[in-house]
């Protein structure tokens, strides 16, 4: 007796919407199909989503596909019969789908999905076929569903046409942003820029085959369409240099800088062999401040703007983006996480936007089942340890380049100073009586003497804020680095409660909410470092003093739920705003919030209702903050002393935080009273700044 393996129709949700649940990932294999046709344009268009029933088009001019390859390839699903080393046949591609498990996941998106295709081998005829997925749902196995694959004559061009229909609401208007996106750079919008490097496509005779015109996909939406205004803006040459790397097919690497007209300033061989296909890698990097942009016909935000649409690192395989690298909150190449080590000649994803060409035929790069990113194999290590050490090579060029200048610059202020003092001195040679010229150097010497006192503490806070730089960067680092077992945790308690039997759920769940707990606290703590270095945070302007206290207070809820603490904000009726940055904001009240954490802690005291109280308001000529707590008030240290750096009451504190605070509060020309003892029961602390209409006034 002899049988076969067989299908329940389940598998089709689970090899499709479970391995591919990206909806926007699944829509764009259907695009690369179209792509992979030798088609120059695809058209996806969106029909009646706000119905609740609504449908998906995909229209492409590719090659289209015959009755025999609809049979042994659109329908075969695990198996794709495009081959890396076989270029397509009319542009000479190298094909970018593979599997059919993201076409999968799109084609359910739907109740029914009808392809219609029209070959260019055959001309004159039409191929349809309509997929009802609801048959296999009241079928036992899938190949019990029989398909027709109908022929007819027709007058219309070669092209393909995939309509899903009845998709209800599983397509959201954040779906639709994030297709949007996802078409836009579908097709390495960079080139469109001439801004390209040597072209990595494989080499041909241009008699066997027709040049490639290029393919663009479009989305037939309004946001799209306000994307592709944005995008389509180019600020390259606004970069204020350039990092490139470029790998050969032997491995061999050339690492340069080179400056917004695209001329080598600095230029050098890597010291090894990279075992990666052939690549370049490019990134640009801006300097986002007014001076920089001071002769330029940009603005700092216009570039800016940009820069949040299209930053990052992205990659390309032969003219086609890989997801998810260079897209929203990934960083796969630590840009972020290098400069918190050491900020000085290292760009962010803020500050930078950047590509990395690559070349597959060989296939040494394989994709994940999912679509989503490349698998971590040797090759992919490669790639991205050339790109990190061409990134670790210009830092390097850039901090030279950075002391010799600051050398340059302290060694012309010395010779000025030393001419300065030689001009004083014939100065007073000419003009001062011999009787008056001891009276004269005295007051002299006294000013010097007293200038380089003032110097000396300026050296001192100096190196005060350079430690607490270092400390901060440092934390900054670890909390990146504890990021990463945070998101395995998420992805562990989802894949747990799936394999937990449905009657043990409500059980498991609690179990797992208390871990949820600790991890949402965890992630509360390690956000509060990244918050206070955020570029965004440190960019002066007009600060809304509410809102930022109220997102303050909301981070630090998992936290002073930990402390067993209630944080009370009682915001003004009115908008308060001040001229500043919201890092400074954060600071001073982070800093008194963790010293009221700190005095609850004491053995000493005991409150059954620990809690905080922020208020703001505006009198006639300021704006008031006030911070109090009901632990206690301010014992053990005077008053007058609290300000001081390396005064504290706590065992292992650091005595930095109210030293920081008074400073930074004089930074915003403001004031900040203390009271030992209030009558809330413990600290406070009134803050007075100057809104922002009066330094307007001034």
């Amino acid at each position: 007796m002899t049988d076969h393996l067989k299908f329940s129709p389940d598998i089709l949700r689970r090899l499709g919407e479970e391995l591919v649940p990206a909806i926007d990932q699944g829509i764009v294999e259907l695009v690369k199909n179209a792509y992979d046709a030798d088609a120059t344009t695809c058209e996806i268009a969106l029909v009646g989503l706000a119905s609740g029933k609504g449908s998906i088009s995909i229209l492409d001019n590719g090659t289209g596909m015959t009755g025999k390859q609809i049979r042994r390839g659109w329908l075969v699903i695990g198996r794709s019969e495009k081959n890396k080393n076989s270029l397509t046949p009319k542009y000479n591609r190298v094909p970018v789908g593979d599997k059919g498990l993201g076409r999968l996941a799109a084609l359910r998106l739907g109740d029914r999905v009808t392809l219609t295709t029209r070959p260019a081998a055959e001309p004159g005829k039409q191929y349809s076929l309509v997929l009802d997925w609801l048959q296999y749902e009241n079928a036992e196995l899938v190949e019990d569903v029989e398909l027709a694959i109908k022929e007819a004559d027709t007058d219309r061009p070669q092209g393909t046409e995939i309509r899903i229909e009845n998709i209800g609401d599983r397509v959201s208007r954040g779906t639709v942003s994030k297709l949007a996106r996802s078409l836009l750079l579908l097709s390495d919008p960079f080139a469109r820029f001439g801004e390209q490097l040597e072209e990595n496509k494989p080499k041909r005779n241009s008699s066997e085959s027709d040049s490639d015109p290029g393919f663009s996909a479009s989305l037939l939406t309004e946001e799209f369409n306000d994307l592709q205004a944005k995008v389509s803006q180019s600020y390259f040459n606004d970069a204020e240099y350039r990092i490139q790397a470029e790998v050969d097919d032997k491995g061999s690497a050339v690492f340069r800088i080179l400056d917004w007209k695209g001329d080598v300033l600095h230029q050098a061989p890597a010291d090894e062999a990279f075992d990666a296909p052939p690549f370049t890698f490019d990134l640009w990097a801006y300097i986002l401040n007014s001076e920089s942009f001071s002769t330029r016909t940009s603005t700092v935000s216009e570039v800016r703007n940009w820069l949040s649409e299209l930053g990052g690192v992205h990659v390309y395989e032969d003219g086609i983006r890989v997801p998810p690298y260079g897209g929203a909150d990934n960083d796969w190449l630590e840009l972020n996480l290098r400069r918190a080590r050491s900020p000085e000649g290292r760009p962010s994803t803020n500050t930078s936007v950047g590509r990395v060409k690559v070349t597959n035929i060989g296939g040494s790069l394989v994709q994940k089942t999912d679509r989503i990113g490349y698998v971590e194999n040797f090759a992919f290590t490669e790639l991205k340890r050339a790109c990190v050490e061409a990134l670790n090579w210009a830092a390097r060029i850039l901090l030279k380049e950075r002391d010799r200048k600051r050398e340059a610059e302290k060694q012309s202020k010395k010779e000025k100073a030393e001419k300065a003092t030689k001009n004083l001195e014939r100065v007073l040679n000419r003009t001062v009586k011999p009787t008056e010229r001891r009276r004269v150097d005295s007051a002299i010497r006294s000013y010097v003497e007293q200038t380089e006192k003032e110097a000396d503490s300026l050296r001192e806070e100096l190196e005060l804020y350079r430690s607490l730089a270092t400390a901060g960067m440092t934390s900054a680092v670890f909390a990146h680095e504890i990021g990463r077992p945070l998101k395995l945790i998420d992805s562990g308690i989802k894949g747990l409660m799936r394999l937990i039997p449905a009657e043990q759920q409500d059980a498991a769940g609690k179990r797992v909410e208390r871990i949820q707990t600790s991890r949402d606290r965890l992630s509360s703590f390690v956000s509060i470092p990244l918050r206070l270095l955020s570029k965004s945070k440190r960019r002066t302007g007009k600060v809304d003093i509410n809102a930022a206290i109220g997102s303050l207070v909301t981070m630090l809820e998992p936290v002073s739920a930990y402390y067993e603490t209630v944080i009370e904000f009682v915001p003004s009726e009115d908008g308060l705003f001040f001229n500043g940055t919201e890092a400074l904001l954060d600071g001073i009240l982070l800093n008194l919030v963790l010293n009221s954490f700190n005095a609850f802690q004491r053995e000493s005291f005991e409150q059954e209702k620990r809690r905080i109280k922020i208020e703001t308001w505006s009198d006639t000529t300021s704006i008031v903050i006030r911070v109090e707590d009901n632990a206690g008030g301010i014992d053990g240290v005077g008053i007058e002393d609290i300000w001081l750096p390396g005064v504290t009451t706590v065992a292992d504190g650091t005595g930095f935080g109210l030293t920081i605070v008074r400073d930074s509060i004089k930074d915003l020309n403001g004031t900040i009273h203390a009271d030992a003892l209030s009558d809330f029961g413990g600290a406070r602390f009134t803050i007075s700044l100057r809104p922002m209409r009066e330094l307007f006034a001034k």
